[in-house]
């Protein structure tokens, strides 16, 4: 599919109730060092369509293509996606898409060390931008965010 020369991406999100607990009674997870690991039912992904050349975190605030407005509903995108919170942490889904995706640049990582439990593949969705090699991407979304920019002190 293209729209203005830019094909429309469909990449697949796991939100936070797709991911089951070691604390379930399933067999398939384990813990490791005290810290809890995660497995995923891949069956509560939703898919959302993205042009090519966007963010994540413009395709959760302004897109309408399929998922668009329920990505919106676990990203939350509060310093407008100037990488200057981490309200938009997401995890890329295995190392091969973390290897597409990229790693993040010090200035994110920094960012990302700020995040709700940040792990080995976490990325801020305002960082990332979808290409075409990235159809079917799977990214998880954190339980929650640490949302940093309640406590940034204005001065009128």
């Amino acid at each position: 599919k293209l729209q203005d020369n830019k094909q429309i991406v469909k990449i697949q999100v796991l939100p936070p109730n797709a991911w089951k607990s070691s604390k379930d009674d399933d067999d398939t997870s384990t813990e490791s060092g005290g810290e809890e690991q995660q497995t995923p039912m891949l069956h509560r992904a939703f898919q959302v369509e993205v042009l090519e050349g966007t963010t994540l975190t413009d395709v959760a605030k302004f897109g309408t293509g399929k998922g668009a407005s329920t990505l919106g509903e676990y990203i939350e995108c509060a310093c407008s996606g100037i990488m200057a919170c981490s309200t938009c942490h997401v995890v890329i889904g295995s190392e091969e898409w973390f290897t597409k995706v990229g790693e993040p640049c010090e200035a994110e990582q920094d960012m990302l060390d700020l995040a709700y439990f940040p792990q080995p593949h976490s990325r801020l969705g305002c960082q990332i931008v979808i290409t075409k090699d990235m159809e079917g991407l799977l990214i998880q979304i954190p339980a929650s965010a640490n949302n940093l920019m309640d406590f940034v002190p204005f001065q009128d």
